[in-house]
Order: structure tokens, then sequence, then C-alpha cells
């Protein structure tokens, strides 16, 4: 037992969902765990092979076990992987070495390292890292980038514009940014960001929205909707330099990003506003960004910050925490902020089963054709809006 367990080595999804970006070439130049040289190489400079790439590409997985088998392998050995308990591909041997997990750390978080997130990534780091050839088996990566190719081809997209989102929850300005980006591409690709920690609004649900709203609000045949695992690596600063490299090696030509998103690193020098994407090296694609989007009461419709001539004291602001907090405690947010499908997708997940009887609140509060139907929740919230909307 104890020799079969020499070897394995154990990792966990976002491992497994890291090493399959780099065997489907969606992290190029890396293409290979990299060896001690390369390591320290790409600490120093922040570049492999000449292209920007904020922090080496190793794996070092924490656990005793594998602390046991690594500290013992020889080179040329072919080692098992294993993820919940299933072996999932495999790797042969070229190096073992030490790292200092505090340095790689500082690299995976591009700088503060007393957040929740640093901890988390922290406990994650074994004392050694392994490097050599590898395969694994990870179809949700291969299918999403063969299902982008595909459609590129049928629409013979030059233009493709790719979008980081979390949509958590998906508000008016983020339709307004998609809506005017799409005048200018060929093909959206949004990138849904899909964390592996529990959250209140889930990856299904958020993926629920921004479907519905392609379908019925954007122009559905040139967008793309892709899962993003939004893993360890795509941590603090490193991470908009990540999504550049991703949405390259994807075929996008460009990224777009929300003046609002965190780790942009933007200041102004001379009336020149400079951000993280100044460091991009090697790395061929465009980079935008957005100026933030507010409703106007003055100009009494959606505008750009930067170009609404009126105060702040005119304006409503979008920010996706405080929408959150509303849906939160139950409270249909107003229709300027979000529309009301969205709301009553989200409130209706939120809370299953809340009225105890929804016939009667239907009978009462809302016009009907005096036609008996099974009615829902989510189509309830939406009826309850339209009401809030007839008086002003």
């Amino acid at each position: 037992m104890a020799s079969l367990e020499r070897n394995k080595i154990y990792i966990d999804k976002e491992a497994l969902s890291a090493l399959s970006l780099v065997q489907e070439g969606l992290l190029y130049p890396v293409n290979k765990l990299m060896r001690q040289d390369e390591m320290q190489e790409v600490n120093a400079s922040g570049l492999y092979k000449n292209y920007s790439f904020p922090c080496p590409f190793i794996l070092s997985p924490s656990g005793r076990r594998n602390q046991e088998v690594l500290s013992k392998v020889k080179k040329g050995e072919t080692l098992d992987i294993v993820s919940e308990d299933k072996i999932v591909g495999m790797i042969t041997a070229d190096e073992i070495y030490k790292i200092d997990k505090l340095q790689r750390l500082e690299k995976i978080m591009g700088g503060d390292l007393s957040t929740q997130e640093a901890v988390f990534t922290l406990q994650r780091l074994g004392d050694y890292a392994i490097s050599g050839e590898f395969n694994v088996v990870f179809d949700d990566i291969r299918v999403a980038k063969e299902a982008l190719q595909s459609k590129i081809k049928l629409l013979g997209a030059k233009k493709i514009t790719g979008v980081m989102m979390s949509a958590k929850p998906f508000h008016r300005a983020h339709e307004r940014m998609l809506r005017e980006e799409l005048d200018h591409c060929d093909l959206l690709v949004i990138f849904l960001l899909k964390p592996y920690k529990k959250d209140l609004m889930d990856f299904h649900l958020r993926e629920k929205c921004m479907q519905y709203i392609a379908n019925h609000f954007l122009i559905k045949d040139k967008i793309c909707i892709i899962a993003l695992d939004d893993t360890y690596l795509f941590a603090g600063q490193n991470k908009m330099i990540l999504h550049a490299i991703v949405a390259k090696n994807y075929g996008c030509t460009k990224l777009i990003v929300g003046q609002n998103t965190p780790n942009l690193s933007i200041y102004y020098t001379d009336n020149e506003r400079h951000s993280i994407f100044d460091r991009l090296q090697g790395v061929e694609i465009e980079t935008q960004i957005i100026s933030e989007y507010v409703y106007c009461a003055y100009c009494k419709m959606l505008v750009s910050k930067s170009t609404c001539p009126h105060g702040y004291h005119h304006h409503t602001n979008y920010n996706t925490h405080s929408i959150l907090q509303l849906l939160r405690v139950g409270i249909l947010p107003p229709s300027i902020l979000m529309r009301e499908q969205i709301s009553a997708m989200i409130l209706s997940s939120f809370f299953p089963n809340r009225f105890e009887n929804l016939e009667r609140l239907y009978y009462d509060l809302v016009p009907s054709e005096g036609i008996l139907n099974n009615r829902d929740e989510e189509e309830f919230y939406v009826k309850l809006m339209q009401l809030y909307q007839i008086y002003r």
C-alpha cells in the first residue's frame, strides 16, 4: 500500500483547472511546469520568454502525503495525479526543488498578504515543487475552447472582444457596456468568473441571468458565454495581467475592463491615465478601460460619468455590493438599477417558497384576465415591479 501511495500526488480542483489551462495553451507562452531556474527568472523579472507573466507557474501541493512523496521521488519517475479521489492525469518528474512559500505567496498575490484570500492561498502551498511533462483530463476548458473557435469560424470574426465578469448581480450598467461594445466587434466573449468558494449568488444562477440577457436584450448570435474558473492563480494585481493572457489565447483581440474593477492600479500623470496594463509586454491584445456609468436624474438616462456635466448629487451609482445587499434582504431593486426579470430570478432563488398563498396574492394585487393559471414566484416579482412603475 505504501509503495502505491508513493506513486501519487493529490491536488484540488483549482490546481487541476490551472494545469488544464496550460495544457490547452491558454497561458501561452507557458506550456509546462517551470524548473527552479525558470521560477527564479520569473520571480526576478516578471517575464517568461519575453512575455509578461506575473508569477511562476509551478505545482507545489500541500499535505503530508504529498510532502513525503515529493521529498523522495526520482527524476524520470511517473506519478499519478489524483483529485477528489479520482486519477485525473499523470506527471513524469524532471526536477524536484524546495520553494520559499512566503515568496511564492507574494508573487501569487502581487502584493497584499494580509487578506483572507492570502491566508487561504498560503495553506495550499507545500514545501516542494515538481516540474516535468504532465497530462490531465479536465474537459470543461477544452470544450469551451472548441466551442469558441467554432463560433469564431462560423462568424468569420476578426474583431473579438473579451470581458471578464462576475455579474453579481448583472445590472443596467453592465448591459450598457456590453451593448456599446457589440457595436464595435464581430464577437463578444463574456468570461463569466466561476469561483471555487461557496457564494450567496452561485455560478449557475449568474449564468442563467446572463444567458437571459443575451437571449432577450442583446444580439445573442454575436455573444459567447464561457465559464472561467476563478482559481488561486487569479489573485491580487496578477489577475489583470493573467486575464489579458487568457483572453488573448482564447482568440480575443481586445479586452475591456470597467474602471471600478479592483487591482487596475489606475493613476494619472499629465492628464494621461495609466494602469497595470502599461506593464503588459509581448501579449498582443488591445486593452480598454471603460469609464464608470451612472444614472443621471437631470439627464434622465444612463450616462458615462466622464462625459456627464452634472454633479454627483444627480447621479445614482451602480454599486454591485449595495444592489446585492438589497437582494440579500429580499428587496426588489428599482428598475433603473436592474431589469425586473433578473431581480425576479435572483429573489426567487434566494427565497424559495417565500409566500404562503401565492395564488391569493395574484388575485388580490395583480390585474388578470380572469383565467386561473399556475403562477410562480419569479413571475410574481416581475408583475410586482410593474405595479411599482405605474405611478411616479
